[in-house]
């Protein structure tokens, strides 16, 4: 073996797939197979001059000088491997991710940010399957054959990763972040000094339903929490969701937030925890200490009703319920006082410290004159990861010794006989309070003032709350400078800024202090409702795909609004922002939508008699669409309805569609719906104003009419899509084609379905629009399983996991029905009959709404399985999940079989 690589290094970790098993089942074969593996794992790594520089359990860690020498050892490792004969069946799979980049090395051994991403590289592949990076990629050139597998996130949750596969065969989808629905930020930093922890707190959180971290602030619970989430979050299919209750201010929040975390239509904690029933979820709570009773009580629902989903905690107190697993985040691990450089880089605390203190200052290097300061700092921070980035931000201006030093009088200041814990705090509130008090006058008043935001905010949000005096003259380079201070974080992908939670509360403190709390979160509203009174024009034209990601970005601070309303009883400002961002709220925060509504309308006094009447019909649609709840929805349209009548005004469009709404999806008699559907239309004629009303209204009246009167149907859904395109907002567009499609499915005529097909293939982007996108699919698979043409499995797939995550039955349960059918024909009779047992209920409440004719299919490709009542009643008796794992089988199996075909 020679000498190790240095300056850019193409590094190969390698992993036997499954090796724990295979050690509990066959461990002598295993014995013999290692040998064999070894072997050849090492052969191919001399023949190609790389570097073993750590072995661990059954892999290497090897680096090369070459990212194509490390490539082709790797294809020789798997063709190898694949070739032997492994004695008593103990087959070896094993897994390789390549990655090149900058690395230090010290005595043989590498660390950095490139070493932890070879390896997150490595653990997202199967065995037998070579992964590579960009940067290897492109450095190898067409030394070996590769193909782009897409970009993925990796369980460093850092930006996303191209990916490609080297050499041949299929493999599964690849064992990313990605791979399961989830909320997980992007990170922009290494996570240093915790492998271990993420690797045994993984396999807790993989076995245990709770686990909660404690620690004080700053010691990086959120960020370990959420490195253990990334890697377990493959395992979880419904998804890995961080929940982050800092902005709560009251306990009884608790259950909205988790709900809107999981985008679940709930609102209480039993519907939440009969949400998550089925599910296999693993859900991150994080920062839970000030409402710590209420979360308990969320948890315990949960883990009640729930038995796979696992919660993690942050907090800096345990929850105290029953099966809590308490897991204390230490600091980071800090060297002797007289530490050489080599040990003391070797250290987590001084490794973070070098690493952040060159993000601030280039040239910064840890060497024999500094190195003793650094240590000094590190250890009289106590290794508190936070308190550590704030001391290294001073480099810029600032030698180690004089950081040293100055923290070492603000020690003395704090006095002694405290006991750890407590030392511990006011170690953090130190280093805090001395990068607070080096700040100049206007720096502390705009840092206070940042602190009303909940979480992110941009720089015009921070000049409208920090900049109304003279006290602050330049805003922007005040949060510039405390940027550079790691006073405040940067997001660069977004263009963002953020306080970290521990600041936050500082600055809160501070804020309170001064006497500002109250005219900043004023300022704050104001900001917000005129923010919401802007972009509520936007969002009913072509400007909503624009305005869309600008209005998510800013959530949190609408949900603050709404709190300080609540407080201060403005009715009217809270039900203007709802009502003015309608649109929005429906495709991204329903749950926050209906609450919105519902605080606003239990004080009726404070409106004129038209703007409730019209308050109430938007509930009604939001409640039936994105809740599901259909007799709220009535009661709140009826309510509406009566309401505007009784004071002779004009009745909410929206009021009449819900009713319409519930009607078609409930499969009410033909003349009722179509009744509802004309008195939608001629509300919606009275109130041509809102065009998207007068589309929603077309829509459903093409549909209730089609069975009776289909030319009359088409006619209205195709003047709905003239309306929607006039209009130009992107949902509404979408709705109005798969409205439109709909109703040419149910003319049923061959002729249609070139039509239909190319209004379907005219939708524009679905990116955010998870409804529609589920309608689309649905209903273009209607039209092809009705054309009998090939490609309607996958669609029905999506349709059926959108459904689920929408909590949606009716459409989940009319694609599972055609799901039934399309599998049937294709000669699978046992999954058919399971999925038809599953859905029988629902499925017969069907055989009235459109489905006529696929479901006399469905039946007569039944009555060909001899045992039919067998396998309907293992669909009666299955769960979601298997039904949701069978769906996934079902579409891979048929579209392998059209692509064959």
């Amino acid at each position: 073996m020679g000498s190790p690589p240095t300056g850019t290094v193409t590094f190969l970790f390698t992993d036997i797939e499954g090796s724990t098993r295979l050690w509990e089942e066959r461990p002598e074969e295993m014995r013999a197979a290692l040998v064999e593996h070894d072997a050849i794992v090492r052969d191919a790594i001399d023949a190609h001059a790389g570097y073993v520089f750590a072995t661990g359990g059954d892999g290497f860690a090897v680096a090369f000088g070459r990212a194509g020498d490390a490539l082709r050892a790797a294809v020789q490792v798997q063709g190898r491997l694949g070739a032997y004969a492994w004695p008593g069946g103990a087959v070896v799979r094993v897994r390789i991710g390549v990655h090149t980049g900058e690395a230090s090395e010290r005595g043989g051994d590498y660390f950095g940010p490139v070493v932890n991403r070879t390896a997150r590289l490595m653990a997202v592949a199967h065995g037998g399957q070579v992964v590579c990076s960009r940067a290897t990629a492109a450095l190898a050139g067409g030394e070996v054959p590769m193909r782009s597998l897409g970009e993925h996130r990796l369980r460093d949750l850092a930006a996303a990763e191209l990916v490609f596969q080297v050499g041949d065969g299929e493999f599964p989808a690849l064992r990313s972040v990605d791979a399961v629905p989830t909320n997980l930020p992007v990170v922009r930093t290494e996570l240093i000094g915790r492998t271990a922890d993420v690797a045994a707190l993984a396999r807790l959180v993989e076995r245990e339903r709770l686990v909660t971290l404690t620690g004080v602030g700053g010691v990086g619970k959120t960020r370990l929490a959420l490195a253990v989430a990334a890697s377990v979050a493959p395992g979880f299919a419904d998804g890995c969701w961080l929940v982050e209750l800092s902005p709560v201010t009251d306990g009884d929040e608790v259950p909205r937030t988790v709900a809107a975390a999981l985008r679940a239509p709930t609102t209480t904690v039993d519907a939440l925890a009969g949400y998550l029933a089925d599910r296999r979820v693993v859900l991150v709570l994080d920062n839970c200490e000030h409402v710590l009773d209420a979360v308990a009580d969320v948890v315990d629902a949960i883990q009640s009703a729930a038995p796979d989903v696992h919660v993690v905690v942050t907090s800096r107190e345990p929850l105290g319920i029953d099966g809590e697993q308490v897991r204390r985040v230490a600091s980071l691990a800090t060297p002797d006082a007289d530490a050489s450089v080599e040990v003391a880089g070797a250290s987590a605390a001084v490794r973070l410290f070098a690493e952040r203190a060159v993000a601030h200052e280039s040239r910064f290097v840890l060497d024999e004159r500094n190195v003793a300061a650094v240590v000094e700092i590190c250890r009289h921070l106590d290794g508190i990861p936070l308190a550590i980035e704030l001391a290294a931000a001073r480099v810029r201006g600032m030698a180690p010794a004089e950081i040293a030093r100055r923290l070492d009088e603000r020690f003395r200041l704090l006095g002694a006989g405290s006991r750890r814990a407590q030392e511990r705090h006011r170690t953090l509130f130190a280093a805090v309070s001395w990068s607070h008090d080096l700040l100049s006058e206007a720096e502390k008043v705009t840092f206070r003032r940042l602190a009303v935001f909940p979480a992110s905010f941009d720089l015009a949000a921070a000049e409208a709350v920090a900049g109304v005096d003279d006290a602050v003259v330049d805003v922007v380079d005040c949060v510039l400078r405390l940027v550079d201070r790691s006073l405040v974080g940067y997001e660069p992908d977004t263009d963002r800024y953020r306080l970290l939670e521990t600041l936050r509360q500082y600055g809160a403190d501070r804020l309170a202090e001064a006497g500002e709390t109250e005219a900043t979160r004023a300022r704050h509203a104001a900001y917000f409702l005129a923010f919401a009174e802007q972009k509520a024009a936007e969002i009913l034209d072509a400007r909503y795909q624009a305005a869309y990601p600008v209005l998510l970005a800013e959530l949190e601070n609408l949900r603050a609004v709404e709190d300080w309303c609540s407080e201060h009883q403005r009715w009217t400002e809270l039900l203007g922002m709802a009502r003015g961002l309608f649109v929005f709220l429906i495709d991204a925060a329903g749950v926050d939508a209906a609450r919105w509504y519902r605080l606003a309308i239990a004080r009726p006094d404070a409106f004129d008699a038209q703007t409730l009447a019209d308050a109430l019909g938007e509930l009604a649609w939001i409640t039936v669409t994105n809740l599901g709840d259909f007799s709220a929805a009535i009661a709140f349209a009826e309510e509406s309805i009566a309401g505007s009548e009784c004071a002779g005004l004009h009745a909410s469009p929206w009021a009449r569609g819900a009713l319409t709404m519930v009607s078609n999806l409930t499969g009410r008699a033909i003349e009722d719906r179509i009744r509802d559907a004309e008195l939608a239309i001629a509300a919606a004629a009275e109130r041509r104003d809102d065009q998207i009303a007068v589309v929603n209204t077309l829509m459903m009246f093409g549909v209730a009419l089609a069975p009776v009167d289909p030319v009359a149907a088409l006619d209205s859904s195709l003047e709905a899509v003239r309306w929607a395109r006039q209009c130009g907002q992107q949902s509404v567009i979408i709705s109005a084609i798969v409205s439109a499609g709909a109703v040419y499915l149910i003319r049923g005529a061959e002729e249609d379905f070139a039509s239909a097909l190319a209004l379907f293939e005219t939708t524009p982007d679905m990116q955010h629009d998870t409804t529609n996108a589920m309608w689309l699919n649905l209903d273009w698979a209607h039209l092809l399983v009705r054309a009998r043409r090939v490609g309607a499995v996958s669609r029905l797939a999506k349709a059926i996991h959108l459904a689920d995550r929408l909590q949606s039955p009716h459409a989940e349960h009319a694609a599972l029905g055609l799901l039934a059918l399309c599998v049937g024909e294709a000669g699978l009779l046992a999954e058919s009959a399971v999925l038809a047992g599953y859905c029988d209920g629902p499925l017969v409440a069907h055989r009235v709404v459109f489905l006529e004719e696929e479901f006399a299919r469905l039946d007569a490709v039944l009555q060909s399985d001899p045992d039919r009542g067998v396998h309907e009643a293992a669909g009666a008796a299955a769960s979601r999940r298997e039904i949701l794992a069978l769906v996934g089988h079902l579409a891979s199996v048929i579209d392998d079989q059209d692509s064959r075909s």
